[in-house]
Parts: structure tokens; C-alpha cells; sequence
């Protein structure tokens, strides 16, 4: 299982593939290190809409055109990004939000993600092998890079508002560098 889940480890840390990096940036962007339980769960929402695509990607149950993949990748982190902007701009942000919106929001891009991946899973299966231990090691090493990815983010916000002062204005750069990456992502 050690090799599946250092292949999920990869998949995320991929400076090849910087999509999850991207969205992962973006959906955590407007927390605190107080709201880490909240992360955790967004972040295990889209693991778990990862992991249902690719499962059923992997045993040919769904096969879904590469390119409109490709293509609506960068478009969920954008509206990641879009929502960012909403909330720093428009009004403040509430940490106390009720409701699973969010997560629904997180779970269905997850599964969007998870499609564009889908044809490794499949490839690194040995023949009559179960997808089961591939499956549980691949997503246990997605969880933990997106968790080192939210500690990374966290700490550059934290260390923004208590040493600068400029929280916001580090979550709207942050934000504006992710939305440009994107769009180039979108274009080429």
C-alpha cells in the first residue's frame, strides 16, 4: 500500500500537474488555522469525489472525453477563485457559516478532478487485481499532500495578519496569482 499511497503523494505534488495545487490554494484561501476542522472536512470531500470517479472510471463504469475534462478543471478553480474574490470583496467573510453548500460545492468538483485522472488508476492495476488497496493508498496519499498544501497556506495567512497586518490583501494576491495561473492553464 506504501507505493499507492507515495503515488498519491506525487499525483498532488506533481510540479507537472498543478491543478490540485491551484484549487486546493484557492478553496482554503478565505480560512484560518481555527477553522481547520472545516478544511479538513472540505479537503476529505473533494478526496472522496476524487475517489468515486476514479473508481468507477478504473472499472469502466463512466468513460467521459479527456479534452471536456481538461477543460473543466481549470474552470472549477476559477469559480473558486471568482467566489474568493465575492467574499473578499463584497462582504465579510463568515467563518460561522451554517450548512454543507460547501462541501457539495468541494465534493462535485472532486469528482470532476477525479475523471481527469482516472486512466492512471487503471493503468498501474496489475491484471485481476483489486482496485481496492490501490484505490484506499492513492487517495490516502492525496489527503495527506492536500493537508501539507492547507498547513503551507495557513501559516503564510497566519504569518501575514500577525507579523504584516495584511491578511486580506495576501488572500486577494494569492487569489489573483491562482486566477492568472488558471487562465493561462485554460488558454494553452
Amino acid at each position: 500500500m506504501g507505493h499507492y499511497i507515495q503515488l498519491g503523494i506525487d499525483h498532488i505534488l506533481d510540479p507537472e500537474g498543478l491543478d490540485h495545487l491551484y484549487f486546493i490554494v484557492s478553496f482554503c484561501l478565505l480560512y484560518t488555522i481555527w477553522d481547520i476542522r472545516k478544511i479538513v472536512g472540505l479537503v476529505t470531500a473533494f478526496t472522496v469525489g476524487h475517489s468515486i470517479t476514479l473508481a468507477l472510471a478504473a472499472l469502466d463504469m463512466i468513460n467521459v472525453n479527456p479534452h471536456l475534462i481538461e477543460r473543466l478543471i481549470p474552470i472549477t478553480i476559477l469559480i473558486s477563485c471568482l467566489l474568493n474574490y465575492w467574499a473578499l470583496l463584497k462582504r465579510p467573510i463568515d467563518r460561522k457559516r451554517k450548512g454543507y453548500t460547501m462541501y457539495l460545492v468541494i465534493l462535485f468538483f472532486g469528482l470532476i478532478h477525479g475523471l481527469g485522472f482516472s486512466n492512471f488508476l487503471s493503468a498501474m492495476l496489475f491484471e485481476d487485481e483489486s482496485i481496492i488497496v490501490p484505490l484506499l493508498g492513492f487517495n490516502i496519499g492525496i489527503e495527506i499532500a492536500q493537508l501539507i498544501i492547507v498547513v503551507v497556506v495557513l501559516f503564510v495567512l497566519s504569518l501575514s495578519d500577525r507579523l504584516l497586518k495584511l491578511k486580506k490583501v495576501v488572500q486577494l494576491v494569492l487569489n489573483s496569482i491562482v486566477t492568472l495561473l488558471v487562465l493561462q492553464m485554460l488558454f494553452t
